[in-house]
């Protein structure tokens, strides 16, 4: 017997049975590079000059939520208001401006800490007591409005009974507009009534899933910068009288030319239009 010719097969082999156990070996554990897919995600983005703030992976829960609109409470309430206020309606909104405008304070701070007493009069503002201050919604509200005006807005969001969240839609909003000189010049409400919960709750993508959503849809331009995010209600449809709202993320997106609102459905992770 060739001793050779055993020995070259015997490592012929030898090689073969290695080769089939590496192969068997990868498919049982496939190659990590020690990354989640999202993390791969979000190095993407950073590639692509996408800047963003820190990302909340927590998921919060939420529900469909019904209310009507609120236009004829307005309207059956406007003659409530002071005498001498002018109340007028564009559509569903309506738009108060007092006899004169109401001096507030000095300075950000106590325009605010007024405006909250102001919103408590019932004779100065129609369910005024249904609202509350939204920091977030006010950015929005100045990012979107016109550069060249002085005047500055703050954002008043109608609250949702036994929901930590809050709308994120003008049709539940007041938005006060202030001159420079810290008086009140005037303000549109818009109004939801009989608002109801229609099943229970359930989990919601979080933030971080969302921002990746966005971009995978391509939605997030090069070199843009998110500047908030925000959860709460938005308006989904309407069925009959009834005005259907969901839970939503929302990111301020900015880049050199404009600043976009987008929302992403907090349910389904779907982009909404």
């Amino acid at each position: 017997m060739d001793f050779r010719k055993v020995l070259a097969a015997f490592l012929a082999v030898f090689i073969a049975l290695d080769i089939f156990l590496g192969v068997q070996w990868v498919r049982e554990y496939p190659f990590s590079d020690n990354r989640t897919t999202d993390q791969q995600i979000l190095d993407e983005m950073s590639d692509d000059g996408i800047s963003y703030g820190s990302l909340v992976q927590n998921r919060h829960s939420g529900s469909y939520l019904a209310g009507k609109n609120g236009k004829q409470v307005l309207v059956d309430k406007q003659n409530e208001l002071k005498p001498g206020w002018q109340t007028s309606f564009s559509d569903d909104q309506l738009v108060v401006v007092p006899q004169k405008p109401v001096q507030l304070g000095v300075d950000a701070a106590s325009d605010l800490m007024n405006l909250d007493k102001f919103v408590a009069k019932d004779n100065q503002v129609i369910m005024g007591n249904e609202y509350q201050y939204s920091k977030k919604m006010t950015q929005i509200a100045r990012a979107k409005e016109n550069k060249h005006t002085t005047s500055k807005l703050y954002v008043f969001v109608e609250k949702i009974p036994a929901d930590n969240h809050e709308f994120v839609s003008d049709l539940a909003q007041i938005v006060f507009e202030v001159d420079s000189n810290h008086r009140l010049q005037k303000y549109e409400q818009q109004y939801v009534n009989q608002t109801q919960f229609l099943r229970d709750d359930m989990q919601l993508i979080s933030e971080k899933q969302a921002l990746i959503n966005l971009y995978q849809y391509n939605e997030l331009p090069n070199n843009s910068t998110v500047k908030l995010s925000k959860i709460g209600y938005a308006p989904l449809t309407t069925v009959k009288k009834d005005i259907i709202f969901i839970p939503v993320w929302q990111f301020l997106v900015s880049t050199n030319k404009d600043t976009t609102l987008i929302t992403v459905n907090a349910i389904n992770g779907s982009i909404m239009k």
